[in-house]
């Protein structure tokens, strides 16, 4: 088959979930040969791994949704590189890639990749977020089938939404052993060690986690926790740990390069989201053996199926999580059993490999649709 080309734009400064994703979709396409290449700000950290990797990367301030300047430099990047496939990897892009495509005719064709679990309407510009859902986009790709849903409630046609689970490489070989990172924290094997992996935002549920701790305190007085990410959450965290008297257990450590380091260390991976679209830190603990008790919200119980490949317990409830670590702790036969089946299912279900299959999957199917004139929106091409 004839390779595709395609233009990956994602505004984001910061390195996320999403972020890697990008990268891993554009290194996968690119290595079965397809010419795919990235549009992001300059010297954000995905145009500098994206660069690492010797992917073609096209940097544009992009400094906010309806940054015209952006939208135009982006308007003459897709004039010369003719893109058959426009992939808009976050909300800003969104708004910007369409304005850029403007009476550009069919090509390229627009996909909006859909990575968070909640309302279309529930940020932004009421006026504008009608517009740009509504109009000029062929194709949403939603990351877990509960966002598709959450898309199809929102008023998006159904036969413009694909799923296409999240997927992750294997983690880099560890840096370090476990015995190496549990001495950084002062703890000894023996010491029942709990984490978690992600940005300290509300939506993190990590405030949950912290109570949960303390709940432990009697059943687990030796449990510590390791909160690996940074965020604007982080002092909130490390007060709320010493008013409830589980300072010297509750450890942050910021972000990490090296996460495979300190899963290797962890007895139990905890992630305790409010609200989540899939969740790849989940996915890297699962790759790395370790048991995962997660929040049954948002995509999670797509890959967390409770008692089979790890535990779910409800959101922003830190008895029945305390009770879940708990359970887990006091039967670590259990706890294996449910590690192993989580990293069967993560590396047969949720790789990289599948989800850069899965969205050439759609950039095939809506390039046939445009080259059959059956997809054209009057209010872009005209």
């Amino acid at each position: 088959m004839e390779p595709i080309r395609s233009l990956h734009l994602n505004t984001a400064r910061s390195w996320r979930g999403g972020e890697r994703q990008t990268l891993l979709l554009v290194e996968g396409l690119r290595r079965i040969g397809h010419d795919a290449a990235i549009v992001c700000p300059p010297e954000s950290p995905l145009a500098r791994r994206a660069l690492e990797a010797s992917i073609p990367v096209h940097q544009i301030p992009l400094r906010g949704e309806l940054d015209l300047s952006s939208a135009i430099q982006l308007r003459q990047l897709i004039q010369r590189f003719h893109p058959q496939i426009l992939q808009l990897h976050t909300a800003h892009s969104h708004t910007i890639g369409l304005l850029a495509r403007l009476g550009l005719g069919l090509h390229p064709g627009v996909i909006v990749q859909r990575r968070v679990d909640f309302s279309i309407h529930r940020s932004g510009t009421p006026v504008l977020t009608d517009l740009k859902y509504q109009h000029g986009v062929q194709r949403y790709v939603a990351i877990s089938r509960k966002i598709a849903a959450v898309l199809e409630q929102d008023g998006i046609k159904q036969d413009l939404i694909r799923v296409v689970h999240s997927g992750v490489s294997p983690l880099a070989d560890p840096l370090r052993s476990a015995a190496q990172v549990r001495d950084q924290l002062q703890l000894d094997a023996s010491t029942p060690l709990l984490g978690s992996v992600g940005a300290l935002q509300q939506h993190k549920g990590h405030i949950h986690l912290v109570q949960a701790m303390a709940q432990l305190r009697d059943r687990h007085p030796r449990a510590h926790l390791v909160l690996i990410g940074d965020g604007k959450l982080d002092k909130s965290l490390r007060d709320s740990a010493r008013k409830l008297g589980i300072e010297e257990r509750v450890h942050r450590v910021g972000f990490q390069e090296d996460v495979a380091s300190w899963l290797s260390a962890l007895d139990l991976y905890i992630h305790p989201s409010l609200e989540e679209g899939l969740g790849t830190s989940i996915l890297d603990a699962l790759g790395a053996g370790r048991t995962v008790i997660a929040s049954d919200v948002g995509g999670i119980p797509e890959v967390i199926e409770d008692g089979v490949t790890g535990r779910l317990v409800a959101a922003a409830n830190p008895a029945l999580l305390a009770e879940a670590i708990d359970q887990m702790l006091d039967d670590p036969t259990t706890a294996a059993r449910l590690a192993e089946a989580g990293k069967q299912r993560a590396t047969s279900q949720f790789s990289a490999e599948a989800m850069v299959e899965g969205n050439i999957r759609v950039h095939r199917e809506l390039l046939e649709e445009l080259q059959s004139g059956e997809s054209i929106d009057e209010d872009v091409t005209r």
